[in-house]
């Protein structure tokens, strides 16, 4: 909290007060306390006292000033790891050592000259140490040129290889819960059977990536999606809600369920690095938080260095998801040398590494961002936001597409459209086998193994034959309609 100048001397023993007035020039006798604090008051908001102090500053010291002056607060840490620590010494040192006239650092400088004060900050994410300038200096300083970071990202050209996921995480979720539906999957903690990983295999977005496969998982049991029944994965009824839900919303609820997942915590995740459960903690949240602060200033659609990003948010505010600076007491190793990777020194291995991390893995797993690779790279040197992230991170309005019907043929092929009601196309596995998907469209055949299994579990032929005409607007070939009241009479008893 800013203090007015009369409270912040008022604070100060006496040595300390001589120790400002020599540094301004003052002459003091006998006075006392409150006279002292006068004198010092009158003469640091007097502007010319304030212009001949400040001559006598060097570069260093006057650019401290004017970043101080600029952000009003500053944390106790930023202050110290950018201008230097400043000593907590008693009077009697204080007086003993007279270190007001050998400052350490620059920040000790501003410090015995009464220019900057400590205080205490809070809000949502720091409760600390701060420095500010009382009101009556700031009204006296004159304008002090400062260079402020600022956030610069830089242009990429388009990549020789392009990954971009879209929705293909929300498909591959539906495979799961379609599965699921249709088969008794035994719970494991935390994934599923390794059997029905093999078995989903080729009907996945992606070539089988187990950390981005534990990622889907956990987020269709985080978003109640699925769940554990004696003994056994199952969907729940809010499956059923969510796959009536158009494309982009089904995207925003995964991407919004994981922004505010605690259990989820990617910087434990991510390869690279070993972190040690010795009790310290860190927020996964407010670290996502503290990258997507700054992935919302990107422009859409256009592609940007990674390096770049990183160190804009390295300049802009490393402290991202250590408000309070600590860089000490988190216990993480370099996964590949075994070395702790402390300290501020250790930041691009850590934070750096997060960041990549969440555009390489996450974002891009979600749809919100798009990423490129130099032809015969593995990792991506460029990212893209995507106009789907950009509705989920209400940069833009959206529209959903209108449904289109599902198309049924008279050789019972059934033809489903990317953007076909997905609860529909849930239900038709009841009794279609999938055959494969291509250019946005997912092909079934209806046969009469299926259409059985479908009756033995307590469905009707008529029933079926209803939602086909719903699901295709009453364009269901009269050979089909012949086939199922076939099939039905030929399983009979």
């Amino acid at each position: 909290m800013v203090k007015a100048l009369r409270h912040c001397l008022a604070e100060y023993p006496r040595i300390m007060l001589e120790a400002i007035a020599e540094g301004w020039g003052i002459a003091l006798t006998d006075e006392r306390l409150p006279e002292i604090i006068a004198r010092l008051e009158a003469e640091m908001t007097n502007a010319e006292a304030m212009r001949i102090v400040l001559q006598r500053l060097s570069e260093t010291e006057r650019e401290a000033l004017a970043f101080v002056a600029a952000m009003g607060q500053v944390r106790g840490h930023v202050m110290t790891r950018k201008y230097g620590t400043i000593r907590r010494l008693g009077p009697g040192r204080l007086e003993w050592e007279q270190a007001w006239r050998q400052p350490v650092s620059t920040a000790e400088k501003l410090w015995f000259l009464g220019l900057i004060y400590r205080g205490y900050g809070m809000d949502e994410q720091y409760h600390g140490e701060v420095f500010f300038i009382p009101p009556e200096i700031q009204d006296v300083l004159p304008p002090l040129p400062v260079q402020l970071p600022a956030f610069a990202v830089q242009p990429a050209p388009r990549p020789a290889v392009v990954r971009h996921d879209g929705d293909a995480l929300a498909r591959d979720a539906f495979v799961i819960l379609s599965y699921l539906r249709n088969h008794d999957v035994h719970s494991k903690k935390g994934v599923l059977a390794s059997r029905a990983w093999l078995q989903l295999r080729p009907r996945f977005s992606y070539p089988v990536d187990q950390q981005r496969l534990h990622f889907l998982h956990h987020l269709c049991e985080q978003a109640g999606l699925i769940r554990r029944e004696e003994g056994l994965w199952k969907p729940t009824s809010a499956a059923a809600y969510w796959l009536k839900e158009g494309r982009l919303a089904r995207c925003r609820i995964f991407y919004r369920t994981w922004l505010e997942d605690t259990n989820w915590n990617d910087l434990w995740i991510m390869p690279g690095v070993h972190c040690e459960d010795t009790g310290w903690r860190n927020n996964p949240v407010l670290a996502r938080k503290g990258v997507l602060n700054y992935l919302v200033k990107c422009p859409v659609e256009t592609w940007l260095t990674i390096s770049s990003f990183v160190e804009s948010i390295h300049e802009m505010d490393p402290d991202f998801m250590r408000p309070d600076g600590d860089y000490d007491s988190w216990y993480i190793r370099d996964a590949r040398t075994g070395q702790y990777l402390m300290g501020y020194g250790a930041w691009d291995k850590v934070e750096g590494a997060l960041i990549r991390y969440l555009l390489e893995g996450p974002l891009l797993w979600l749809g919100v961002v798009a990423t490129g690779y130099a032809q015969g790279e593995q990792r991506a040197s460029c990212f893209m936001l995507t106009m789907q992230g950009a509705s989920m991170l209400g940069l833009r309005e959206s529209e959903e597409e209108p449904l289109q019907p599902i198309v049924v043929q008279p050789d019972f092929q059934v033809l489903v459209p990317h953007s076909a009601s997905w609860y529909d196309r849930f239900l038709l596995e009841r009794f279609a086998q999938w055959a494969g998907e291509k250019d946005g469209v997912a092909r079934y055949v209806i046969q009469a193994d299926s259409v059985r299994a479908c009756l033995a579990r307590g469905a009707t032929w008529k029933q079926i034959l209803a939602f086909l005409r719903r699901a295709t607007g009453n364009k269901v070939p009269p050979s089909v309609q012949r086939a199922l009241q076939s099939w039905a009479k030929a399983g009979k008893p």
